[in-house]
Parts: structure tokens; C-alpha cells; sequence
């Protein structure tokens, strides 16, 4: 009755079209969060690009083959445009955390559909630098973690890995030279609580995999069986 209440007053909205949606909690409407594009097989086994060809089949793409890849699999559950691009930037940039249950359930989604690291023993969220926190004020690859774990039942850390390093914005960087602006600026700062663990790694954004593969780099030193 109070739920029924509180949507009355203070009806959920779509963030995409503004229309007025069936449940409180719901900040997607159905119609619109049918149109956010999902990955599909195949997936390069390394970094989980989606490739061309027959679904069944197991390849790496180029740029895997050329570089050096730390983490063991790593996979984006959607496409990074239309709808979902401009939810994202609403996230990120605009505070608009309420988008927070969607899109777990698109990564959890996608998890179960493809067996994709649900023996994850720990959970955890790409850190921010302190003063790069302080000015965003929220990181949102923790909400996103958080969350995750509490739907999986895992444990969850954002305390064991922490960035040292203030470093230039990835989004400014071509590829590289992304590469070269992580270069140790991540630290573990409990070596015991990954170690010999499969470790799930959150982000909300996975483009070249750079920051991940860095973070995976230093799990791995520090221990951990799996990133």
C-alpha cells in the first residue's frame, strides 16, 4: 500500500523517453530497454570483444594477440551506444544512480545466459584516485560492484585495491597511450584477502580493457588465482 502510495505522489519516470513506467523501482521502461543493443557470441576469449563469424567458435581478436592481456577473460554485457550510451552518461556524469538496478540486471543477465564469472569468489570495483573521487564525488563502478555482489551473493572488497596514481582521463587517450597512462598506479593493499580467489573486477565502461588489464596485472603479483 505505501509502495502504491509513493508512485502516485512520486511516479518512476523512463530516462529515456519521460514516460511514466509500470513499477515504482523502474527508471527503463519496457519498450526502451528493449532497444539497448546486448553482445553476442562469439566473444574473443581474452577480452570478450564480440567477433564476426559462427557463434560457436573460439578466437582471439587482434589487438589480444598483440598485447600483453593479464586479466584471464574479461567481457562488456552490452553495446556503448544509442539508448545506453546516453543512460550511461546520465550515471556518470549527471548522479542519476537510480539506473543502478538496470543495469546490474543487464550484467547478471548476462552473466547467467553465458556462464560468464559466476565462480567469482570475490567481487570488486576499478578504484579511483582520492582526488579524482573527491570531484566526482561517487565512483560508480563501486555502485555497480556493490550491487552485483548483493544479487550474486558474493563477497564484495572496495578496499583491497586502491589507485595510487593520479593519472590523465582514459577518454582522452588513444590506445597506447592508455596503456601507458596506467603504468603502476594501482596497488593491493591486503594481500590475503585475494589470495589463490577468483576475482570479479567491475567497471562501467569497457573499451581497449586498459585500465583492467593494469588492475588485473597487480591482482595477479599480489596472488590472485583468477581476474
Amino acid at each position: 500500500m505505501l509502495t502504491a502510495i509513493i508512485n502516485l505522489l512520486y511516479p518512476a519516470v523512463c530516462q529515456v523517453c519521460f514516460k511514466k513506467t509500470d513499477v515504482p523501482s523502474q527508471f527503463i521502461c519496457k519498450e526502451c530497454f528493449k532497444k539497448i543493443k546486448k553482445r553476442l557470441p562469439p566473444f574473443c576469449i581474452k577480452c570478450g570483444k564480440q567477433l564476426n563469424g559462427d557463434p560457436a567458435s573460439l578466437n582471439t581478436c587482434p589487438d589480444c594477440k598483440k598485447d600483453m592481456i593479464y586479466f584471464d577473460r574479461a567481457w562488456s554485457a552490452c553495446c556503448y551506444e544509442g539508448i545506453l550510451k546516453e543512460l550511461v552518461h546520465k550515471f556518470k556524469y549527471k548522479k542519476i544512480t537510480c539506473l543502478t538496478k538496470e543495469f546490474t540486471s543487464l550484467v547478471t543477465d548476462f552473466m547467467q545466459r553465458y556462464n560468464a564469472g559466476i565462480d567469482a569468489e570475490l567481487i570488486m570495483s576499478i578504484p579511483m584516485h582520492p582526488k579524482r573521487l573527491f570531484k566526482r564525488e561517487l565512483n560508480h563502478s563501486d555502485i555497480l560492484a556493490k550491487d552485483i555482489a548483493r544479487r550474486l551473493g558474493v563477497p564484495y572488497s572496495n578496499t583491497t585495491l586502491k589507485k595510487i596514481k593520479d593519472t590523465k582521463l582514459q577518454s582522452e587517450l588513444k590506445r597506447q597511450e592508455r596503456i601507458k597512462n596506467l603504468s603502476k598506479t594501482f596497488s593491493v593493499t591486503n594481500k590475503s584477502m585475494i589470495c589463490n580467489k577468483h576475482v570479479l573486477l567491475v567497471d562501467d565502461l569497457f573499451t581497449t580493457g586498459s585500465t583492467a588489464n593494469e588492475c588485473a596485472k597487480e591482482l595477479k603479483e599480489a596472488g590472485a588465482k583468477y581476474v
